[in-house]
């Protein structure tokens, strides 16, 4: 297992020197740390084999780069030291490494040779009133010397007993490395690197570099400069891209499993203030965020309250002005637009989320639920989430950035304790909660219900008009599943296409009934040579009309054929037999033949014919029409 620690502490407490009298390596790399003294970016070191120390910068200027990599340390060595105390950068520093969630460490006093043990004394007092109540609290406090070598070999056995601590990562089996580093190397071409977050990668494989969805392919993997197979969650891995300018790859870039994540705008997350943040925080109120290696944007929107004071957590959604890549649980920090000082962070709760309003009571009760930490809970409120969309088990699980077989076991449960179904359509599977179910059943019977009521005369609705009728957000598949239920439970019929509620009827006032019975009368006495039924109804008012034409053709018993030429049902049942009795003494049929049969004209034999064709009875071959083979089987 790999590990790795990272250093906290202010500008010039020796935390460089410090990673260099453990390792034998100078983290501080670039020509312009060297010549200032000052370390401006990360630099890393190895202690042993599987632990990588990360040096962060304490000038507040570059609070950014320390937060690019408190964001995956696993130890963090708090640096203070003895000559200064408790300093400004030490406080924020110490406040990231707790809003990252950091639950290992311990504190050196360094520069020890620099004060008496009377005053070595008061800064362990000054570090004992930081740490209380925290992390750190009862951690190894070791006063060393990183220029005498004092405490060196103490600050060293501390820090291993402390990995030995260290537990796996939690694997999502799906690749994440946020990029903290790319640079190029001639003939070789790019290279990035960062910390394996969750998964492993081959050479050879295919990644996704995100947000930009780049496909890149794994040309060499390295592991503390060595080069190696793979990498695995926890290391310290450096992936040689084939293909990528370095242009293209930033610090806030993630490599991925393609298909598995998605760069949002939009966060869902909890937030804690600061206690010593110098005000409350307003809704709205403009900050960065800084989420695994990236700096970004937005504002903040307070779910649950008007404003966040110092010390309390809320409920928040970030809505940030750039696209990041993260993860369900991820850990963030938020500083002040202007002045930059660290105020508050949290952890994310859903990573691509809709615009949610405040104080809405179904958010905050789904967003309470995944408080617990618990990645069962996250999949069920995914699926209350996706309301009346029902979802494949394949895009559910890329959507949670999950394999497929850890959300299999999460959906097993759920679907035996009734809170998910799963169903078919069109040969794939699909899954609802039970909420979204319950939901799409009473709006589908109530759409009818009220399709009914203002429409008595109509017999029922098609399925699109239906489902546009019970509202936003249905997806298709789980409106198709619930009317199959509906219809199963004879809550719903189906008429030809339309359906209805069980039980219910066209009704017509008694103007509009004498109208229909009179229409349907005139129309089945023209036999193959019925009236224009515009004619027919024209002595009526234009509503009543317009109401009995639709009952009359929602009902089934007038069929429109086309070219203005509406028949009877019973002349069309009539007309069907007499062709299935021309065809079974003839292959085939001339528009005459059928006309002369029917005794009637060419007005009514042709539409009469394309309404058969349209049907599948018949099929024209030229001028001729012959009997459709599956008709010919009936």
């Amino acid at each position: 297992m790999h590990v790795v620690v990272g250093t906290a502490g202010h500008i010039d407490h020796g935390k460089s020197a410090l990673v260099k009298a453990l390792t034998g390596t100078d983290p501080d790399r670039l020509k312009e740390e060297k010549e200032r003294g000052m370390t401006t970016d990360l630099g890393f070191a190895f202690l042993g084999d599987n632990v990588t120390v990360i040096d962060v910068p304490g000038h507040e200027r570059f609070v950014r780069h320390m937060l690019a990599g408190a964001s995956t340390i696993d130890v963090v060595m708090l640096v203070v030291a003895a000559d200064d105390g408790v300093m400004p950068q030490t406080r924020e520093h110490f406040d990231i490494c707790r809003l990252m969630g950091l639950g290992r460490g311990m504190v050196v006093i360094n520069k020890a040779d620099l004060a008496d043990d009377d005053w070595l004394e008061l800064v362990r007092q000054d570090v004992a009133e930081l740490v209380a109540g925290t992390f750190l609290d009862g951690a190894p406090v070791v006063a060393a010397s990183a220029v005498t070598g004092r405490g060196v070999d103490e600050v060293r056995a501390a820090l291993d007993a402390l990995v030995a601590e260290v537990r796996e990562r939690r694997d999502r089996g799906v690749f994440r490395m946020p990029v903290d580093r790319s640079f190029v190397i001639k003939g070789f071409g790019t290279v990035v690197a960062g910390t394996v977050l969750s998964g492993s990668c081959r050479v050879g494989d295919k990644l996704e570099l995100l947000p930009g969805w780049q496909e890149v392919k794994v040309r060499g993997v390295q592991r503390h400069n060595q080069p190696v197979d793979r990498a695995v969650v926890g290391d310290r891995a450096a992936l040689n891209l084939a293909g990528l300018p370095r242009e293209e790859v930033g610090r806030g870039s993630v490599v991925a499993t393609p298909g598995y994540y998605t760069p949002t705008d939009l966060l869902n997350a909890t937030l804690t203030l600061l206690p010593r943040a110098d005000r409350p925080l307003r809704n709205m109120t403009r900050v960065r965020v800084h989420i695994g290696t990236s700096e970004v944007m937005g504002r903040a929107v307070i779910l649950d309250r008007k404003q966040l004071a110092p010390g309390e957590e809320g409920l928040v959604q970030l809505r940030l002005e750039e696209p990041v890549v993260c993860d369900w649980n991820d850990h963030y920090v938020l500083r002040s637009y202007s002045p930059q000082h660290t105020i508050g962070g949290g952890i994310i709760l859903e990573p691509s989320a809709a615009k949610e309003r405040r104080f809405d009571r179904t958010t905050l009760a789904r967003l309470a639920a995944q408080l617990s930490g618990d990645s069962r809970a996250v999949v069920e409120q995914t699926l209350v989430r996706n309301g009346l969309e029902a979802r494949t088990p394949e895009a559910l699980a890329r959507s949670l950035a999950m394999t497929d077989a850890e959300l299999a076991g999460h959906l097993a449960e759920l679907e035996s304790a009734g809170q998910a179904t799963r169903f078919r359509f069109e040969g794939r599977e699909y899954l609802v909660h039970r909420d979204g179910l319950a939901e799409g059943r009473e709006r589908v019977v109530a759409a009818l219900d009220e399709f009914h009521r203002q429409s008595p005369y109509r017999v029922g609705l098609k399925r699109p008009e239906l489902r546009a009728r019970a509202g936003r957000g249905f997806s298709v598949p789980l409106f198709d599943h619930i009317v199959g239920v509906l219809l199963e439970a004879d809550e719903l019929a189906d008429n030809d296409g339309r359906l209805r509620r069980a039980g219910h009827e066209v009704r017509l006032k008694p103007e509009e009934k004498a109208l229909f019975d009179s229409a349907a009368a005139a129309v089945r006495a023209g036999g193959f040579s019925p009236p224009d039924l515009g004619t027919v109804l024209g002595g009526a008012k234009k509503q009543v009309a317009e109401r009995v034409r639709t009952a009359l053709f929602e009902t089934g018993l007038l069929v429109d054929v086309g070219e203005s030429v509406v028949f009877h049902r019973d002349a069309i049942a009539e007309a069907r037999e007499l062709l299935l009795d021309l065809f079974s003494r003839n292959s085939e049929l001339a528009a005459t033949d059928v006309r002369q049969a029917l005794g009637t004209t060419r007005r009514y034999a042709i539409p009469l014919l394309n309404h058969f064709d349209s049907i599948g009875l018949t099929q024209r071959r030229g001028e001729k029409r012959v009997l459709n083979r599956v008709a010919r089987k009936e």
